[in-house]
């Protein structure tokens, strides 16, 4: 009852104020000439508006230290919401490598936006006592209604089920043809044990054999199924489980800033068990344990493949029952390799023709080699340099 007493006594001079002014433009009609009559009128009615909306400006004045408390919890209630989703999503950015949604990036801003200006707004409010105090403290009552009415409509529209883009870029490796029938067959046997939920899976066979070129064309053909993550570390000399740790993180968009090699596993398997993903190592000198790297391998979304030249390091890597071995190519298809790469048209009867076939016939099938002479040989006409090449070979 006081505090109502208190709100009318200071809103008093300026009721009889307003009231004056209404009255003295509704008496003061130039000698009621018709055109300011209208005036008049509406002072009053504005006066009357002003009365009747007098308890919501008493409300307004009696409430303005209890809004301003309730706006500074509630704009701190916003701040940390805004902290801790700013934080899940720098986490999950550095987990997946992923961007951020739009919308989320827009209510980030929009909170810190919202968080200054009503850290101002409460900072600007100082008290008052002379003639306004009363509109004064009433106006700045009713601000204070309006910007807590903001900061929960914000505050409530800052939940999100997710928080990232579910898109990836997609590139295609460069590959070589595929030579031979049998390439494009194990590239089949290959993608027939990952859709029926085989985890591992080894090729192996000698350098240049062409198992880099079957991988290869493995990574292109499931980059092209949106649903997948493929990823392909091509294994230097020197890679022990460590190294390893650093190029799978290095290509899935993360960065593993612990020393300790578990912590690190335990790191890399969180990050790509959120996935339905191929991992594919290329060129294994000694096997790997997927535990202690951090693969989380599954039927259903987790899967490795490897290539090396030995069979026992992709035995012992766990591919004993899906292991392809990349044997070399049938003596026609070398020839015509041979003869594709050099663009060779020697006649059948020619000596040459018969040089070219030892030629072939030393490089054992192997598609690496084949190329290579193929290349060194590629517009050569001179006899005596397909005879010392020859030599050379079989020396």
């Amino acid at each position: 009852m006081f505090e109502y007493l208190d709100a009318i006594v200071s809103a008093l001079p300026l009721l009889l104020c307003i009231a004056a002014v209404s009255l003295f433009r509704s008496e003061y009609l130039n000698y009621l000439n018709l055109e300011n009559f209208t005036d008049g009128i509406n002072s009053l009615k504005d006066f009357l508006g002003f009365i009747e909306d007098f308890p919501r400006w008493i409300h307004f004045y009696n409430n303005l230290n209890a809004n301003l408390q309730k706006l500074r919890d509630k704009n701190h209630m916003l701040q940390q919401r805004q902290h801790d989703l700013r934080e899940q999503v720098e986490d999950e950015e550095f987990q997946t490598g992923m961007r951020r949604r739009r919308e989320v990036d827009n209510w980030l801003t929009c909170a810190g936006t919202k968080g200054t200006e009503v850290q101002r707004f409460l900072e600007a409010v100082t008290p008052i006592d002379h003639f306004w105090k009363f509109l004064y403290v009433a106006w700045l009552g009713n601000l204070a209604e309006r910007k807590i009415e903001e900061v929960d409509e914000l505050y409530s529209s800052g939940v999100f089920p997710e928080v990232l883009l579910r898109i990836r870029e997609r590139y295609d490796l460069p590959e070589t043809p595929m030579v031979g029938a049998a390439a494009m067959e194990n590239i089949n046997r290959i993608l027939g044990w990952l859709r029926s939920g085989v985890t591992r899976i080894g090729v192996h066979g000698i350098r240049g054999i062409g198992k880099t070129a079957v991988v290869t064309h493995i990574f292109n053909l499931l980059s092209e199924n949106d649903d997948v993550r493929v990823y392909m570390i091509v294994v230097g000399d020197d890679y022990g489980e460590y190294r390893l740790q650093d190029e799978i993180a290095k290509e899935v968009g993360i960065k593993l800033r612990e020393e300790d090699e578990p912590k690190r596993a335990a790191f890399l398997y969180r990050a790509l068990k959120q996935r339905n993903f191929v991992l594919i190592l290329d060129g294994l000198k000694k096997h790997v344990s997927e535990y202690n790297i951090g693969i989380p391998l599954d039927a259903a979304k987790g899967k490795m493949i490897i290539t090396s030249r030995s069979r026992d390091v992709c035995r012992k890597t766990g591919c004993q029952n899906n292991m392809i071995a990349i044997d070399p190519l049938p003596d026609d298809e070398a020839l015509k390799l041979f003869k594709r790469t050099g663009e060779f048209m020697f006649q059948p009867e020619s000596p040459m023709e018969s040089v070219m076939r030892k030629i072939v016939e030393l490089c054992r099938g192997v598609p690496e080699k084949i190329i290579e002479m193929g290349v060194h040989l590629r517009g050569v006409e001179d006899d005596s340099v397909w005879l010392e090449t020859l030599m050379e070979m079989s020396g």
